[in-house]
């Protein structure tokens, strides 16, 4: 699928329900740099970030954790042989050390299952809008 495609899939954030965890996702205007959101999970309960950056294929978002901060760096690239998405995670601050040890494991077993779910859903999205035509967007709320 192209890319432009699969971004628009994934700042769609009524898409994020796929992951069984997710709720529901609040987003406070369009995705764009400086947007505030929620993801409010069965087991994690209310998560606040920020879009830090939006655009061209690439996004950066961070949520505080105590005495640091996370961020998750995306990035949707065409190849000739479809689209590479790529997830980058990191903690900056002073505790960072000790949340990577405590939670580098479980985000390291849980996310190549995530992307995988990712894709399948925006190749089945893919099938449906063919063409890379456009999908529907829902309002600054959405639930699963």
């Amino acid at each position: 699928m192209p890319a432009d495609f699969a971004w628009r899939f994934w700042t769609n954030v009524s898409n994020w329900t796929l992951d069984s965890d997710v709720e529901s996702v609040e987003i406070d205007g369009p995705f764009a740099a400086g947007a505030r959101g929620a993801t409010i999970g069965r087991i994690s309960g209310r998560i606040e970030w920020r879009v830090v950056e939006a655009g061209s294929g690439r996004a950066v978002i961070e949520f505080p954790v105590p005495k640091a901060v996370a961020r998750f760096a995306w990035q949707f690239v065409e190849t000739v042989r479809g689209t590479t998405i790529t997830q980058r995670c990191w903690l900056e601050g002073e505790s960072a050390s000790k949340l990577a040890r405590n939670f580098g494991p479980v985000l390291e077993a849980g996310i190549p299952d995530g992307m995988r779910k990712l894709c399948l859903a925006m190749e089945a999205a893919s099938a449906r809008w063919p063409a890379g035509g456009v999908m529907a967007q829902k309002g600054p709320a959405a639930t699963g």
